[in-house]
């Protein structure tokens, strides 16, 4: 390797007529040398990401490839073509995103009409924040919410109850958590709550809180250390606060 066969390679790439998979080879072969050849900075701004995405390793190093050709004042003429590749694969992968999202959206409102009748302004808000990564699970039986009652010490509200033997549990990546079989007990300030789940308020991990013998629905904000009534039962927690919630993100 030296300076004339480098020059060479850089003008390919910063031209396009280097492929994501000539590139990455050619890297890969030469990288020793080239990092003995080039300054620190050159060389990492030269080097192909490791990506997901196919042409963004060839777009970010073509970057590299340019800086170094006008730093040696060497003539040119860059190429567009890995950076409207890069945007159709993104394009793509938008669209598909977009289609298994419909796909889910979809599914989840066959799978779950007693959900949408009895929580209809939060089902619908659910629906339309759901990823593909989210998950509903579906509804608990009496047996299994008497197990966790047993296990955990704690009788249930009735509205809590109502809402498990709809679904047994609901995870939302923006941050909303309702598990029937992820409820603890914790002690906060020397007092005793059952967490519900987590409801991403204020900030990440934040968690509902239930009370022995009250409906009301508490909130506890970890970054403040405190203890706070978010609402007075489970249905207006569903369709005022996290619908709400949700139609935001």
């Amino acid at each position: 390797m030296n300076s004339e066969v480098l020059a060479i390679k850089l003008l390919d790439l910063a031209e396009g007529r280097e492929t994501p998979e000539s590139w990455r080879s050619w890297w890969d072969e030469h990288e020793p040398e080239l990092e003995n050849l080039l300054s620190r900075g050159e060389f990492l701004k030269l080097k192909p990401c490791r990506h997901d995405f196919r042409w963004v390793p060839v777009l970010t190093s073509q970057k590299g490839a340019i800086a170094i050709l006008e730093k040696s004042s060497t003539a040119f003429e860059a190429s567009n073509l890995y950076q409207e590749q890069y945007l159709a694969e993104l394009d793509a992968f938008c669209k598909e995103q977009e289609r298994v999202q419909r796909k889910k959206q979809k599914e989840f409102k066959a799978n779950n009409p007693e959900l949408f009748c009895r929580y209809p302004k939060f089902s619908k808000a659910l629906a339309k924040a759901l990823e593909p990564s989210d998950e509903i699970q579906p509804a608990a039986t009496e047996e299994q919410i008497a197990s966790q009652e047993s296990v955990l010490d704690f009788t249930l509200p009735a509205q809590v109850r109502e809402f498990f033997l709809l679904t047994a549990g609901i995870q939302v990546s923006t941050g909303v958590i309702l598990s029937l079989s992820g409820m603890f007990d914790l002690t906060i300030h020397g007092e005793r709550y059952c967490v519900l789940g987590e409801f991403w308020k204020e900030a990440d991990g934040d968690q509902l809180l239930l009370r022995p013998g009250e409906e009301t629905i508490w909130y506890y904000a970890h970054e403040q250390d405190k203890v706070k009534r978010l609402c007075s039962d489970m249905t207006e927690l569903l369709e005022k606060k996290l619908a709400r919630y949700l139609n935001e993100q």
